[in-house]
């Protein structure tokens, strides 16, 4: 692969539920080799279903990619099945916070572990996850079920670095949690895309967050990508300021109704 290669590129792909629902319509993404690319929409614009689309587990909800094509590192990977997609690196953080509630952290943590070849693996993954959360030291053998929704989110994220990934797929880590956490999180975040080289696809509702920390971006509606651009022109987007900042021209804030519909941009897709 070479360095002008995205480490991930979806191509025009149609994703159909139970053969007959169409979800996704001529989705293209590209994700570059060590950045944060953020894929932005309403609830059930069919962002988690892109994400499901790249690591396998559309298989697993009687979904299934029926055009188009996903690569990843120049190489496709969209007939392979999850387990195959998670051995070359890629994992996925689902929404809402999924421990294994009857775990320790630290047991959760080694659930991520089982692409690890040897115990010294091991405990350099837990190292390195403990320094980025220095929090899950301290809680390590508390059970996961009791302890905080940020925590919880932060152990998810650190069982998705024990699997050592290339590219991890983020779903909504924002959702749920307070403000000085959600900040929290996405600092470290950044510091693992910038000290590890790990490339995310980050979905997320809170466009300013995501805006803040993702460069580049993508805009979905309706199972389309509708728009996408660099983080500082979606920013200064009137669409984007009314329909996802909540913001008039003068500053002021626009109801959900008020919000007018996306001037579509051509797409020519071949």
């Amino acid at each position: 692969m070479s360095e002008d290669t995205p480490i991930l590129k979806i191509n025009n792909i149609e994703v159909k539920y139970h053969e007959v629902i169409l979800v996704l319509k001529g989705v293209s993404i590209e994700v570059p080799k060590g950045k944060i690319v953020a894929l932005l929409g309403a609830n059930g614009a069919g962002k988690s279903t892109t994400l499901k689309a790249v690591s396998g587990l559309l298989k697993h909800e009687d979904g299934e990619i029926t055009d188009g094509s996903v690569e990843f590192m120049g190489k496709r990977i969209d007939r392979l099945s999850a387990e195959k997609i998670a051995k070359r690196g890629i994992v996925q953080v689902i929404e809402g916070r999924r421990v294994f509630e009857h775990l320790t952290v630290e047991q959760n943590l080694k659930v991520g572990a089982h692409l690890r070849g040897n115990r010294k693996s091991i405990r350099d993954g837990l190292e390195m996850v403990y320094n980025y959360f220095p929090r899950l030291r301290e809680k390590r053998n508390e059970t996961a079920g009791f302890i905080s929704g940020g925590e919880q989110q932060m152990t998810v994220v650190g069982r998705a670095l024990m699997t050592n990934p290339k590219l991890i797929l983020l779903d909504e880590p924002s959702m749920g949690l307070a403000p000085l956490l959600i900040h929290e999180i996405f600092n470290i975040i950044t510091r693992l895309n910038r000290e590890e080289n790990i490339s995310i696809l980050l979905v997320e509702q809170n466009a300013k967050l995501a805006l803040n920390v993702a460069p580049y971006a993508y805009v979905m509606e309706n199972g389309r990508i509708v728009m996408d651009d660099t983080a500082e022109k979606l920013r200064e987007n009137p669409d984007i300021k009314d329909f996802y900042l909540g913001l008039t021209d003068v500053g002021g804030r626009k109801s959900f109704r008020d919000v007018k519909h996306y001037k579509r941009r051509k797409r020519w897709l071949t």
